[in-house]
């Protein structure tokens, strides 16, 4: 098949819902299919660009062609790349799939031909940072839609639309124990994100008041972003790690991870976490719901409680039986999730 994904716009950094369309694409193109990627910057479906975003751009895309912006994740030869700034139906291809990959290309594969393929609609989260109204909308649009978690397929259900239903996986050739789960000392890990939806504060609250109980506590943040001032004390920040460093400095140094999300599609991080041995502690934000099960696989909290984190995290560093224990069964669970078995159920989706 010629499938093509539309992608909103590109990323300088690592962003998760890229990485699982660059993950699928390549498993397509080694699959045998005809697969392009497209990042339409611009979409004649949203706002105009003003004069500042288009230089941006210009920018970035001279940056890129100069060798200045590295990619961060290796695409299989195959897979054809495109970056428009400004683009119109005339730049999609003649194709069999064509993939919107968030709410804001959804609008805009809706207007194309049918000459460029079915239509999809690859929901990653329920986006509602686009305005509500909006993007419900966009989930009544006559595209098929394929969701990468349970409770997204069950907000396609409430709104009488199918859904099926492809859950995220891990990168196990990247991410796997290399330090014993028993050994590890007091050390916890978390992303840092500038995004509220992210709960990045919640955590910090939540490591702060950790740090006062058990001073002698390691905390790891890492980010793309420079070193952030408001961390704890004594934080070791990690900007943009490798995924050897993440595997090896972070994750599997990491008794503990924490997830503060408000709201999460899946939580590629947590997930990774997992197959590295870390010990989930968990806001209930939905994306956890198909891997964190409560005293089984992970300590699950409120969304936006500090206190709540605070006291999860706590109960596992005084508690190492447990720790150990939860460590285990969730590093039994996600090593089921694996790119082979969710990229022939996508293939599966799109036949």
């Amino acid at each position: 098949m010629r499938i093509t994904f539309i992608l909103p716009g590109f990323s300088r950094f690592p962003v998760g819902g890229f990485q699982v369309v660059y993950e699928y694409a390549n498993f397509l193109a080694k699959r045998g299919h005809n697969v392009e990627i497209v990042h339409a910057m611009f979409l004649p479906t949203q706002v105009k660009p003003n004069t500042k975003e288009l230089a941006k751009y210009l920018l970035k895309q001279s940056m890129l062609k100069m060798g200045i912006i590295k990619p961060w994740f290796k695409l299989d030869a195959r897979v054809q790349v495109i970056n428009k700034g400004r683009i119109t139906k005339n730049d999609i291809r003649v194709g069999d799939r064509v993939i919107a990959t968030a709410w804001e290309t959804s609008e805009f594969v809706n207007t194309l031909p049918k000459e460029c393929g079915v239509k999809y609609y690859f929901i990653q989260h329920y986006e509602t940072w686009g305005g509500k109204e909006r993007v419900d909308k966009t989930w009544k649009l006559p595209l098929k839609k394929i969701v990468i978690a349970s409770w997204l397929q069950k907000i396609a259900k409430r709104m009488d639309e199918n859904a099926t239903l492809v859950p995220n996986f891990v990168e196990h050739e990247n991410f796997f124990v290399t330090k014993p789960i028993e050994k590890r000392s007091a050390v916890v890990s978390m992303l840092y994100s500038e995004h509220a939806v992210k709960g990045t504060a919640d955590g910090i609250s939540a490591l702060n008041m950790v740090k006062k109980k058990y001073p002698d506590i390691t905390i790891k943040i890492f980010g793309v972003y420079d070193h952030p001032k408001n961390l704890p004390e004594g934080t070791l920040y990690y900007k943009a790690p490798s995924r050897n460093q993440l595997r090896n400095d972070i994750y599997n140094d990491s008794s503990i991870y924490l997830f503060p999300s408000i709201s999460e599609g899946w939580g590629l991080t947590a997930t990774e976490a997992m197959a590295c041995g870390a010990a989930l502690v968990s806001t209930e934000n939905g994306g956890v719901d198909d891997f964190g099960v409560e005293g089984e696989t992970a300590l699950i909290s409120a969304p936006r409680d500090p206190q709540g984190l605070y006291l999860n995290i706590c109960k596992l560093l005084s508690n190492d039986q447990l720790r150990i224990r939860l460590a285990k069964k969730g590093k039994q669970l996600v090593m089921g999730l694996t790119l082979e078995e969710s990229g022939a159920l996508f293939e599966r989706a799109l036949e």
